[in-house]
């Protein structure tokens, strides 16, 4: 590139909006489809892969490649976001490419070395001037925080993840999944351009286009951002079929869950739980809702839901005690809750739940995603339009209050050969007392109502004053080690607060 071409390029980056760089164009939904429509009538092509020396970068190399905070865009304009940019290396080597878009114009942001400080990395030679970027940084200016804080990531693949105010990132998003969890290899289609809508200085809201592409789907996308104490992104998606796929999974969300309160760690370690997410809620249209702790096993563990016409599901972080993790540096207490709302009827469906065994932590082996009844074949397209909430609530709004606070199970030693369940009932939160005051008692008449195998010896229910939450404790048979899976249901049904949550659990010896 030119020193005079690098002037233009800074001058528009920062604000100083160069004409010769930008082109006159409306960057829209229907611009981007248009993309997309014309990409899935054409073979796929795969992307050329950046410089071996970025490939072999280790994770601890990769983390020295900071992008120069000051270079943000938008940031010397005093505008409410700022972007930044991701470096290609290590895992990352999908190019990315970015545009910048205004009502009337549009301009590509092209990538520069001089944006990135290396950290004393050397390469055998030089980069090459045209490398695209990996991916990219959001950060919102806080009036409490007088300054920007992050608020979500793109990277990798169809890849991101988003927090509010004082979390920490744990669970992802992705633009869809093709053939996950099954015998078949999984194909990742990748996010390949992004559109970035450029802000008023009175906007609390960021508007982002994207362009998926991948061997058997394409795909246009639209990201309303919006944070504050929780963030919210509005997607429009309107996908398109290259191919015939198996599974399409639709507004994808993955996590990471090594172990809770539900098994005896099989490792030694001082904390107790390691997890970005402990269960997974749904909830259909006039359906019970459904809690679902996760488990893990020496394989893999497919469960399918049906949730026809969806109200939600997701990936929650029930658990947000210090003392569970023990944790100063991963705070996985603070990780979010992420749930997805359908904002059109999706139809009939169901939703996969994928659990991957997993022998440590930094492996996101958890996948829920809702597939539909009817795929979409070759030629045809697919909109869905849903919201992806990222909170430290342990719920939805709409789900029900009596929810399952925890599950722990182990042996009985008291009856030999058979194993227990110890299910803790209750509102979200303890209710609060005053300095001598009591406790408030338990609602009358509440009943527990389990759906269990033929091995269910006994299920009790009794007041737990210390936790102010119903216990339900269940006793089944033990299996033999080469047993099928059991599923074992439990819900609460009370005068006062109606049906509780639906507690779900596959159990595999």
């Amino acid at each position: 590139m030119s020193q005079i071409g690098v002037l233009l390029l800074f001058l528009s980056v920062v604000g100083c909006t160069s004409v010769q760089a930008m082109r006159r164009e409306e960057v829209n939904f229907d611009y981007v489809d248009a993309e997309a429509t014309r990409l899935a009538a054409v073979p796929f092509r795969p992307q050329s892969a950046p410089p071996a020396a970025l490939q072999e970068l280790s994770y601890s190399e990769y983390q020295r490649i900071q992008f120069r905070h000051e270079d943000e865009i938008w940031k010397h304009d005093g505008l409410p976001f700022t972007v930044g940019f991701k470096h290609l290396g290590y895992l990352f080597n999908d190019r990315v490419n970015i545009h910048e878009f205004t009502a009337t114009h549009a301009q590509e942001v092209e990538y520069l070395p001089t944006f990135f400080d290396f950290g004393g990395l050397e390469f055998p030679r030089p980069l090459p001037d045209d490398l695209d970027y990996a991916g990219l940084n959001l950060a919102i200016y806080d009036e409490g925080l007088q300054n920007y804080r992050q608020f979500a990531t793109f990277l990798g693949a169809s890849y991101f993840r988003a927090i509010g105010a004082g979390m920490h990132y744990g669970t992802s998003a992705r633009g869809a999944t093709v053939n996950a969890g099954l015998g078949d290899p999984e194909e990742f289609p990748k996010f390949t351009r992004f559109w970035l809508g450029k802000p008023q200085g009175t906007d609390r809201q960021l508007r982002i286009y994207a362009l998926l592409d991948g061997p058997s789907v394409t795909g246009a996308y639209e990201f309303i951002l919006r944070s504050s104490g929780t963030t919210t992104i509005q997607v429009r998606a309107r996908l398109h079929l290259r191919e015939d796929v198996q599974s399409l999974g639709i507004a994808p969300l993955t996590s990471m869950f090594w172990r809770g309160e539900n098994r005896a760690p099989e490792h030694s370690d001082f904390r107790p739980e390691v997890h970005d997410a402990d269960g997974l809620v749904l909830q259909g249209e006039g359906k019970p809702a459904y809690w679902r702790p996760f488990d893990l096993d020496a394989k893999t563990r497919l469960s399918y839901f049906e949730l026809n016409h969806p109200t939600y599901f997701g990936l929650m972080q029930r658990d947000r005690d210090f003392a569970s993790y023990q944790d100063l540096e991963a705070h996985y207490q603070d990780r979010p809750s992420v749930w997805i709302e359908p904002k059109n009827d999706w139809g009939e469906g169901r939703v996969r739940l994928v659990e991957l065994p997993t022998h440590w932590e930094y492996d996101d082996n958890i996948v829920a995603f809702w597939e539909p009844d009817q795929l979409p074949r070759q030629g045809e397209s697919l909109d869905v339009g849903y919201t992806i909430h990222w909170s430290t609530e342990t719920a939805p709004p709409a789900h029900p209050g009596l929810r399952v606070r925890s599950t722990r199970s182990g042996a009985d030693t008291a009856y030999p050969g058979t194993h227990v369940f110890v299910l803790e009932f209750g509102r979200e939160l303890p209710v609060p007392t005053a300095p001598g005051e009591s406790a408030p008692g338990p609602a009358p008449a509440v009943v527990a109502v389990v759906d269990g195998p033929s091995t269910l010896e006994d299920s009790r229910i009794a007041w737990n004053p210390y936790l102010q939450t119903w216990r339900v404790t269940l006793r089944v048979s033990s299996p033999t080690a080469d047993a099928e899976a059991i599923e074992l249901k439990c819900h609460l049904e009370s005068p006062e607060e109606g049906a509780s949550e639906t507690w779900a659990y596959q159990w595999t010896p």
